[in-house]
């Protein structure tokens, strides 16, 4: 954790010349205040995924193992901030998108999400930029049902109430803005049918969810002292598109990146993956940086069963990278990764609550950016009648950088699945492209395309992708 300001650690009492004085205890100093302002009012949206490990309890039904959603809306709460503590209370809503099971699985019953909205008492420790807090109190959750099979043939719909308990962490980066990760549990318990005979719905909901808030009273003085590491001069082109080049570099970024998949399916049709990646350093102390890095998928998946595509939004995946400002020649990252199950359709996404660790290495030799990002995830939750998962990634990465922000670039990603069938694990692409640093404006970008093909992929998959990225950059002043 960041050390807390300064220098003093004991706070010595006037001593007189008399032996008596001499002998009086010295008293600790009081803890620094933080130098970041939580209290006030703010304002702010989420998006995630949310799941039940639910079931619908009837006899002999073997279909249905719970549901999982992508979720996003909004919330809003007050902080009252005394020194180190915090308390608060918020308020949320969130709408929720999930589509049929997938096809041709039959089904005695489904059951829909449409909203969900809680309020909850906040309590937390704040240090400077973060704050770790619990919230406690309820939720309420709309749902559709249906029921079918012999005998029964229902449709309802319903609105639930329960308690809800969570945790989180929050880290103001900007005076008036901040990021949250934020873990809930609501527990609904069992929802009956009025059928003959009724059936038990558990609903018990869990939910990840990333945020941004707005504050209205800022966190910090008009004037603070630039943080140690950055620079106050804008960076040369090169040294911009190292950053932009380096995944755990201090920058804030936000890539958007396009992946093209040729012949997939059965029908060699087009599968299009748009990955949303803001990442975002976060200050632990004058040694050490965490480095946020979030993807979310927007996917247009080819059908395994007809010639269409289905659109919507994937997995989310977060990544957090421990690393420390001052590494030498050899820069790496080391923390954990996890996986939401937050698609808005069974066929794009894997339905699993994933989580594992992730590393990346590398090294700035003169024009040179070479390094390597691996991790690996294994599925720790979600619905039980999914296929477990079990999946290592590496993207190997070399860029040349040349005149006038000009480079070249190779970044591959090389998947398994160790869980497939020999022969069908692995994916190995080799390609490269051109791009450039320029600027919009007064915005700096990072733009590049490039081209792979898969020298060995699993049967049924693409064989040729085309990426295409554009990066708002945002280089500390």
């Amino acid at each position: 954790m960041k050390p807390f300001l300064g220098s003093a650690a004991l706070l010595a009492i006037c001593v007189s010349v008399t032996a008596r004085a001499a002998d009086m205890p010295v008293k600790a100093a009081p803890l620094p205040s933080p130098t970041y302002n939580w209290s006030g009012f703010y304002l702010g949206a989420n998006l995630g995924g949310a799941w039940t490990n639910g079931s619908l309890n009837i006899p002999g039904n073997n279909f249905y193992g719970g549901i999982t959603e992508f979720i996003g809306g909004v919330q809003a709460g007050y902080n009252f901030q005394v020194g180190h503590l915090l308390f608060g209370v918020e308020g949320d809503f969130d709408g929720a998108t999930f589509g049929h099971p997938p096809l041709p699985t039959p089904t005695l019953g489904t059951v829909r999400q449409n909203w969900i909205g809680t309020i909850a008492g906040r309590a937390g420790l704040v240090q400077d930029e973060w704050l770790f807090y619990a919230k406690l109190g309820g939720g309420w959750v709309h749902s559709n049902a249906t029921l079918s099979f012999p005998g029964v043939n229902w449709q309802g719909s319903n609105t639930s109430a329960g308690w809800l308990a969570g945790v989180g962490v929050e880290y103001g980066f900007k005076p008036n803005w901040t990021l949250k990760l934020e873990y809930d549990y609501i527990g609904l318990g069992n929802w009956t049918s009025p059928t003959v005979p009724p059936i038990q719905l558990n609903r018990d909901l869990q939910m990840v969810k990333l945020g941004a808030n707005y504050k209205f009273e800022r966190g910090l003085p008009d004037t603070v002292t630039p943080r140690a590491g950055h620079s106050a001069e804008p960076s040369e082109d090169e040294d911009l598109a190292k950053k932009s080049q380096n995944p755990i570099a201090d920058l804030v970024s936000v890539p958007f990146q396009s992946n093209t998949n040729f012949n997939a399916g059965p029908f060699n049709r087009t599968q299009e993956v748009l990955n949303i990646q803001p990442v975002i350093p976060l200050r632990i102390n004058a040694d050490w940086n965490v480095i946020s890095r979030t993807i979310m998928p927007v996917v247009s998946q080819p059908s395994p069963f007809f010639n269409n595509n289905t659109n919507g939004i994937g997995d989310i995946t977060q990544q957090f990278f421990f690393t420390p400002t001052h590494p030498g020649s050899l820069i790496w990252g080391l923390g954990p990764v996890f996986t939401v199950p937050s698609a808005t359709d069974p066929i794009l996404g894997q339905g699993k609550v994933l989580l594992g660790p992730t590393a990346v290495f590398l090294t700035t030799p003169g024009h040179w950016v070479i390094g390597v990002l691996v991790n690996n995830q294994w599925s720790v939750g979600g619905d039980p009648l999914r296929q477990s998962v079990n999946q290592f990634l590496a993207q190997p990465f070399v860029n040349y950088n040349m005149a006038h922000g000009w480079f070249l670039t190779s970044s591959p990603v090389i998947t398994a699945n160790w869980l497939a069938a020999s022969g069908q694990q692995w994916t190995v692409p080799v390609g490269g492209g051109v791009g450039r640093i320029f600027k919009l404006g007064d915005q700096p970008v990072s733009a590049y395309i490039s081209g792979y093909y898969n020298v060995v992929r699993p049967t049924g998959t693409p064989n040729w992708q085309l990426r295409a990225e554009l990066s708002l950059l945002f280089p500390e002043r």
